[in-house]
């Protein structure tokens, strides 16, 4: 019987196919310290990662034969320090595909449509201010350009139903845009020519700080940023003040440089829609997050190479 270590008190029931072993896992809603993982990562065989993974605790296994990262961005382990024991790490970009595409296009109507200010007004000001033709207009997505910054598996899906609501879409990836999922274009013309920028990118040394404020200057006015992938992408003072301004229409935003906080910046911007990185927070996708975790696990349990290990082993 091996003994599967999970950080975070995640859907019980998705890690069913594990139930001949043993599963170590916080009640709903907490998370082990880096402490209590300091002190059980010895006796771990793998790990189903959920937050952070640093090298200290990644250090501290003694038998340890796969973290596997529960998500598809995974710049929250330490891949280089598990490389270097012999660990893979996996992530699992599949499972949460659809519905972190959902999610960013939840994020584009809501900002196109002001819907996040429309129901913070509605709830605290008198109706005769608020009802009347040609008050609060938003904007019709059918006939804006959509830019897909970062055009892989949920890129490709915003991408889809962006389509679908009469957007042009076009798409920058550094490994090149596929045409078929959107028009291919240089990163200068990605900015300039979206009313949308939707980012899909991961958090790389290259994207850190990439929407900068100079990038963000070059927007065109009244456009939108919309940001399901990784908070530190964004510099969020340059955004908040170009929403404050009126340069940009507004933004949607699922992530932050430092969750769980939110910028204050960003709070006080009724124009941007905030959500606390509830991208794959749906319990049927979180139970196949776990599914997918498990099979990984199993397979490295039985000596089989599990599938997208990130870190080259």
């Amino acid at each position: 019987m091996a003994r599967i270590l999970v950080t975070h008190g995640l859907p019980a029931e998705g890690f069913d196919m594990l139930k001949e072993h043993e599963v170590v896992i916080p009640p709903p809603l907490k998370t082990f310290t880096k402490e209590e993982l300091l002190s059980m990562i010895g006796e771990a065989d793998a790990v189903v990662a959920a937050g952070p993974m640093p090298a200290e605790v990644i250090g501290a296994a003694r038998k340890l034969k796969l973290i596997a990262n529960y998500g598809a961005g995974y710049d929250s382990v330490d891949v280089a320090a598990a490389a270097a024991r012999g660990i893979p790490v996996t992530n699992i970009p599949e499972a949460v595909t659809d519905v972190t595409a959902e999610l960013a296009v939840a994020l584009m109507l809501a900002v196109a449509r002001r819907v996040g200010e429309m129901n913070l007004r509605a709830r605290r000001e008198e109706p005769s201010g608020l009802f009347g033709m040609g008050r609060y207009m938003g904007t019709t997505l059918r006939g804006r350009t959509l830019g897909i910054f970062g055009c892989g598996r949920i890129g490709g899906r915003v991408a889809q139903i962006g389509k679908a609501l009469g957007m042009e879409v076009i798409g920058y990836s550094r490994r090149g845009a596929d045409p078929a999922v959107a028009e291919p274009v240089g990163f200068d013309e990605l900015i300039a020519r979206s009313d949308v920028l939707s980012l899909h990118c991961p958090l790389t040394a290259e994207t850190r700080g990439i929407i900068s404020r100079e990038v963000i200057g070059r927007m065109k006015p009244g456009a939108m940023l919309i940001n399901t992938a990784r908070g530190a992408v964004v510099d969020n003072d340059a955004l908040a003040e170009a929403v404050a301004s009126g340069h940009l229409a507004g933004a949607g935003l699922d992530v932050f440089p430092e969750e769980p906080g939110i910028p204050q910046a960003l709070i006080e911007q009724e124009r941007i829609v905030l959500t606390p990185h509830v991208g794959s927070n749906t319990l049927e996708d979180r139970c196949e997050m776990a599914r997918a975790c498990s099979r990984q696990i199993l397979d490295a349990l039985a000596g089989r190479r599990p599938s997208n290990i990130v870190n080259g082993l």
